[in-house]
């Protein structure tokens, strides 16, 4: 009933591909781009709100066929029953509630149980096998909770913005539209880069309301607070910014892992569920079987062994196969 080429395979869906896929019917849990490969062969299922992310983000001389299925709305499939869930990662992401007979399939991709300051936590799906993102499922990462880091962040922009120039950097999807949210909640409205821009207008399209914010073009000496994404700042960008701004520059990164390199502070804001996340999760669900994928795979799947699940992992990128287990 199962197989095994690229991504994960329920029956004939496969749900986030890895490579550009082959398979006739194809499942995005959300727009990131490490679980969104395009092809012309396929048909793409995704939230209404992930599709006009997709169609945004990737740009080519074929359009592919894609076919909306709205939040919490059951549809069927060849042998199984899909319903989408919302899982508080980023705008229109999901979990995957997958029945067939008597039993329940979840997948929950990358998903956070805290409100954040634009979404409500995910809540835990009851589950026959759960298929759990265990992207942080390691004892080092367990976070503040969301509203300190935010109310944390708001506080040192504010403190920095009088004087200086602030520099937020954070993911274009997801974790920017918290730092404009933040920025204005300490009193600025924001530069964006226009990768960050297009983003925010399909949030905006969607009725978030993130706040204001203004695009990045030749107007850097009129605002106090620009933000980037990470693969854009370097020395480089900041010594050029110090040259034609002439302010002193404090800049912060946001993210759950362990980098800091050029930026003068890391916040830990996270998209995803941190280790103490994770287990209570599974505590709530109790499934019959845990199956973990992503990250710290091994190890979360060793600790849930110990704590009395029934857990196994799945081999990212290699072995996705849920008909083995």
């Amino acid at each position: 009933m199962f197989k095994e080429k690229n991504g994960l395979h329920f029956a004939n869906l496969c749900i986030d591909p890895h490579k550009s896929p082959k398979e006739k019917k194809v499942l995005f849990s959300h727009a990131h781009s490490d679980h969104i490969k395009l092809s012309k062969h396929s048909t793409f299922f995704a939230t209404p709100e992930t599709i006009d992310l997709v169609k945004e983000r990737n740009t080519r001389q074929y359009t592919p066929e894609f076919r909306e299925i709205p939040m919490e709305q059951k549809t069927k499939f060849d042998g199984f029953d899909l319903t989408l869930k919302p899982n508080g990662h980023v705008l229109g992401s999901c979990a995957a509630v997958l029945a067939q007979s008597d039993k329940d399939f979840v997948v929950t991709s990358d998903f956070r149980l805290q409100d954040s300051l634009l979404f409500k936590g995910a809540k835990p799906i009851p589950a026959d096998t759960l298929v759990l993102e265990t992207t942080f499922g390691s004892p080092e990462y367990v976070f503040p909770s969301q509203e300190e880091v935010a109310n944390a962040m708001i506080d040192w922009v504010g403190k920095n913005a009088r004087d200086k120039l602030v520099l937020l950097s954070g993911y274009a999807l997801g974790k920017a539209q918290e730092l404009v949210k933040i920025a204005n909640e300490a009193g600025y409205t924001p530069l964006v880069h226009e990768s960050i821009y297009k983003m925010n207008e399909i949030y905006k399209k969607h009725g978030i309301d993130i706040g204001n914010y203004e695009l990045l073009d030749h107007n850097l000496k009129d605002f106090s607070v620009l933000i980037m994404p990470p693969q854009l700042v370097d020395r480089f960008l900041l010594a050029t910014l110090r040259e034609f701004d002439k302010r002193r520059i404090v800049s912060a990164l946001a993210t759950g892992w362990s980098y800091r390199k050029q930026f003068d502070i890391t916040f830990p804001l996270s998209n995803h569920a941190d280790y103490n996340d994770l287990i209570s999760y599974v505590e709530q669900v109790n499934p019959k079987l845990v199956l973990t994928d992503h990250g710290f795979c091994e190890e979360f799947a060793r600790k849930l062994s110990r704590l009395g699940f029934n857990a196994r992992p799945l081999k990212q990128h290699k072995q996705r196969v849920l008909g083995e287990y």
